[in-house]
C-alpha cells in the first residue's frame, strides 16, 4: 500500500493509546450518540453450514480441532472484511462531501459519513484485536480506486455496486449469525446501506458527466470486481490449506465442486448485473457481457 492510498481508506492509520484524551473524547461522543460499543465474547459467529463447509469432504474428515481452526480463520476473515469496508466507507463519504455539487448532496454525504463511523465503532468490539491490514487483493484495489477524483467511478463502484451488494450480504450475515448481539448490529446496518445505495443510483442515473475516461474507468473497475466474484471463495481455500496442509490442484477443484462454487457465483453475478442494468450506460453492460464477466468460472478455472 502506498502512502497516498491511506488518505481515504484509512487502512494504515495509527491508533491512539486507550488512555489518551482523544480516545476518551471519542468514547464520550459515542455514548452521547447512544452508540453501543460493547459486545458478547464468542469464539465463532458463523458455523460450518454458513460457509458450506459441511459439504466438504476434507473438512468433515478433519479432527474437531482442525475444523475449529478453519472456522476461526473463516470467521476472522469475515469480521475483518466488514471492519475494513466500513473503515474505507468513512473516508469515502467524507471525500464525497467535498465533491458534492449541491447543498442537499453535501448534507446527505455528511450524514452518511456518520453512518459509516457508527458501523465501524459498533463492529470493532467484536474483533479480538484491532486488525493490521494484510494487503488483501480486493481491499487494496478498493483503497486505490477511491483515491480517484472520478466521481462517477466512485459512485458506481462504492454506492451502486458495493452498497447494493452489501444489503444482501449483511442481511445474510445477520440472519445466520450465532451471536444475537452481532446479528442485531449487522441488521441495523441495512437501512443506512439502502439510503447510501439509493443516492448513488439516483446521482448516477441523472448524471450528464460521462466522458470516455469515466466510461473506461468504470468498465475496468467492474471487470476487476466481477472477476473476484467469478474466481469463487479463494480465502476459504487458503484457510483450509493453512490448517490441513498442502492441497493439490485436484484437491482444490474437488473442494470448490463440493462448495457448489459455480452455482453460488452465478447467483452473485446475476445480482450484480441487476444492480448495474438501468443505472450505468448500456455500452458498459454490453462490453462486460461480451467478455463473459457475468458468467461464473468452473472449479477448474477458479484455481488457475
Amino acid at each position: 500500500m502506498s502512502e497516498i492510498s491511506n488518505k481515504i481508506s484509512g487502512f494504515t492509520l495509527n491508533h491512539v493509546d486507550l488512555e489518551s484524551k482523544t480516545q476518551r473524547l471519542l468514547t464520550s461522543a459515542l455514548k452521547r450518540a447512544n452508540i453501543c460499543t460493547s459486545c458478547q465474547p464468542q469464539s465463532l459467529f458463523w458455523d460450518a453450514n454458513y460457509f458450506g463447509l459441511n459439504q466438504v469432504k476434507y473438512f468433515c474428515s478433519a479432527t474437531p480441532q482442525q475444523q475449529q481452526q478453519i472456522l476461526q480463520f473463516a470467521n476472522k476473515d469475515l469480521l475483518e472484511e466488514i471492519y475494513w469496508v466500513e473503515q474505507a466507507g468513512v473516508g469515502y463519504m467524507a471525500k464525497m462531501v467535498i465533491l458534492a455539487q449541491t447543498h442537499e448532496e453535501r448534507l446527505l454525504y455528511s450524514l452518511f459519513s456518520a453512518d459509516e463511523a457508527t458501523h465501524l465503532a459498533t463492529i470493532t468490539p467484536f474483533l479480538k484485536e484491532v486488525p493490521v491490514f494484510s494487503g488483501d487483493t480486493f481491499l487494496s484495489y478498493m483503497a486505490k480506486a477511491i483515491e480517484s477524483d472520478d466521481k462517477l467511478l466512485l459512485m458506481v463502484l462504492v454506492q451502486v455496486v458495493l452498497e447494493g451488494w452489501g444489503m444482501g450480504h449483511y442481511r445474510s450475515l445477520a440472519k445466520y449469525c450465532l451471536n444475537p448481539h452481532l446479528g442485531e448490529v449487522l441488521q441495523g446496518f441495512l437501512d443506512a446501506e439502502a439510503r447510501h445505495h439509493a443516492l448513488g443510483v439516483t446521482l448516477v442515473k441523472n448524471s450528464t458527466d460521462y466522458c470516455q475516461e469515466s466510461l473506461g474507468n468504470i468498465y475496468s473497475a467492474l471487470t476487476y470486481f466481477l472477476h473476484i466474484v467469478q474466481v469463487g471463495p479463494q480465502r476459504l481455500l487458503i484457510n483450509i490449506e493453512r490448517v490441513l496442509g498442502y492441497l493439490s490442484a485436484n484437491d482444490k477443484v474437488e473442494i470448490l465442486t463440493e462448495l457448489e462454487t459455480e452455482k453460488h457465483s452465478s447467483k452473485k453475478l446475476d445480482l450484480l448485473r441487476s444492480l448495474l442494468v438501468g443505472t450505468v450506460p448500456d455500452s458498459i453492460i454490453e462490453s462486460l457481457e461480451k467478455q463473459g464477466s457475468f458468467h461464473p468460472y468452473s472449479p477448474s478455472q477458479c484455481i488457475k
